[in-house]
């Protein structure tokens, strides 16, 4: 058990960042090997796509001709039909296409799920909700951690479109009701806490999010 003037310490992937505390964002050392492999699609969707030009210009090329031959590992020359070369070197560009999209995707971090500010409870999933702490009434585990609130959810929302559940008056946040509940019961309780204790890369709580897992 904790002390009443001592907060609970956040474990796992909780991390302290410039506007309070958040759950789930990406470790550096995770970030950087997630972008190491998006390099590496960079590069091999490269390599794909100087071969599948090299393959139109080829089958554009002899596109009169009734064959084209190719090089094949046996050493002897394959003869390929010039619309079946142009449609793998279509194939290919279109593989391409998709593991430059895929890499763009991998180099973005994640964004925390949950956050924890002096002023307000944030979630984002689904969207961005901000709700300032004088607005949450209460806590519960109702299929995973909600808060409850003065006034429906969709009040709150900031982006992404309204959903059923905006309607009532609670949100679902997603993260380990074991560790959220407690800290959430603490900072209801102790409100004149909050600016220290959700200070920017304050480590009150939890791990910098700069630094790695200690």
């Amino acid at each position: 058990m904790f002390s009443a003037a001592v907060p609970p310490r956040l474990g796992g992937l909780w991390r302290s960042t410039e506007s309070g505390v958040a759950y789930a964002p990406q470790r550096p050392a995770e970030l950087r090997r997630v972008r190491n492999r998006a390099a590496l699609l960079i590069v091999l969707a490269c390599l794909m796509a100087v071969a599948a030009v090299a393959m139109c210009g080829t089958a554009a090329a002899h596109w009169g001709d009734t064959y084209i031959e190719m090089p094949h590992r046996s050493g002897e020359p394959e003869r390929s039909r010039p619309i079946v070369v142009l449609g793998l070197g279509l194939l290919l560009l279109v593989s391409a296409a998709l593991a430059v999209i895929g890499a763009r995707i991998l180099r973005r971090p994640r964004k925390p799920t949950v956050e924890l500010t002096p002023t307000a409870v944030r979630s984002h999933m689904y969207g961005a909700v901000e709700v300032p702490w004088d607005e949450v009434i209460g806590a519960q585990v109702a299929e995973g951690p909600r808060i409850d609130l003065a006034r429906p959810a969709s009040a709150y929302r900031i982006t992404g479109r309204e959903r059923r559940e905006d309607t009532e008056a609670s949100l679902r946040l997603y993260a380990p009701s074991s560790e959220l509940l407690p800290l959430l019961a603490w900072l209801r309780e102790h409100p004149e806490a909050r600016t220290t204790v959700l200070a920017p890369w304050s480590d009150r709580l939890a791990v910098r999010n700069d630094d790695e897992e200690k």
